[in-house]
């Protein structure tokens, strides 16, 4: 507290650059490869995940209308369809650019989490996991809580 009793000001972060959190391995190489494409290296990243899950990627698009997507993970062929799926272990809704980023592996899901550009519903813990399992292992895992 402060000396007339009002709350001490956070101390801001000025260097967002340096991220604790690691990214993920990169999915796409390179800004040409469609969305359907890097959804689908997502599930073959996920192929030995070891539990079965099912994603619901709300993607904001250009004109401020949800795609939806459902991912299948955790089995060797996993599966992914334009849809709404009737049920989902993980609900995450992002923009299609946060997506790219993180796909690409020049942002970290949590760092994308905590800015406010990624919105995460469901069994987090799974989510949690998800993320630990396609970080990339050159950069320690650092857990958000």
């Amino acid at each position: 507290m402060t000396e007339l009793g009002g709350k001490r000001p956070r101390d801001v972060v000025v260097n967002t650059s340096a991220s604790p959190f690691a990214p993920l391995k990169p999915l796409s190489r390179g800004a040409s490869m469609s969305l359907p494409d890097s959804l689908t290296a997502l599930t073959a990243a996920l192929a030995n995940f070891g539990t079965k899950a099912r994603i619901h990627l709300r993607l904001v698009n250009k004109h401020d209308a949800f795609d939806h997507w459902d991912v299948e993970v955790g089995a060797p062929k996993g599966v992914v369809r334009q849809r709404q799926p009737k049920t989902a272990d993980v609900h995450v809704v992002m923009k299609s650019d946060t997506w790219t980023q993180i796909a690409q592996g020049h942002l970290s899901p949590f760092d994308a989490l905590f800015a406010g550009k990624l919105r995460v519903g469901g069994d987090v813990e799974l989510a949690k996991n998800l993320v630990r399992h396609l970080s990339d292992p050159s950069v320690p895992f650092v857990s958000p809580c």
